[in-house]
């Protein structure tokens, strides 16, 4: 497995041993490239092959305008005075 920096070079090259995980296949990341990688537990990731090498990347936080809104009071907003219009502003 060759590790990638921010650069786009190879930086290292391991070995590791595929598993099986009830009927599938897992790969266990060492901390270290966790670490690196900032990867967490619990952490969704999208996966694909791209010329026969495996890429795993984080996936993009999506948020719902629902939950963005919550708590949010639509009086909120307050006009602030500004003092009396200069030169040839229009009010």
């Amino acid at each position: 497995m060759a590790l990638k920096t921010e650069q786009n070079r190879t930086e290292a090259s391991m070995l590791f041993t595929i598993a099986k995980w009830g009927n599938s296949l897992a790969l266990r990341l060492p901390r270290h490239i966790a670490d690196d990688v900032k990867f967490v537990e619990g952490q969704p990731v999208e996966m694909e092959v791209v010329n026969d090498t495996l890429v795993i990347r984080p996936t993009r936080q999506r948020f719902k305008l629902a939950d963005l809104l919550a708590g949010y009071e639509r009086n909120e907003a307050v006009e602030a005075d500004w003092g009396q219009p200069k030169g040839d502003e229009a009010w």
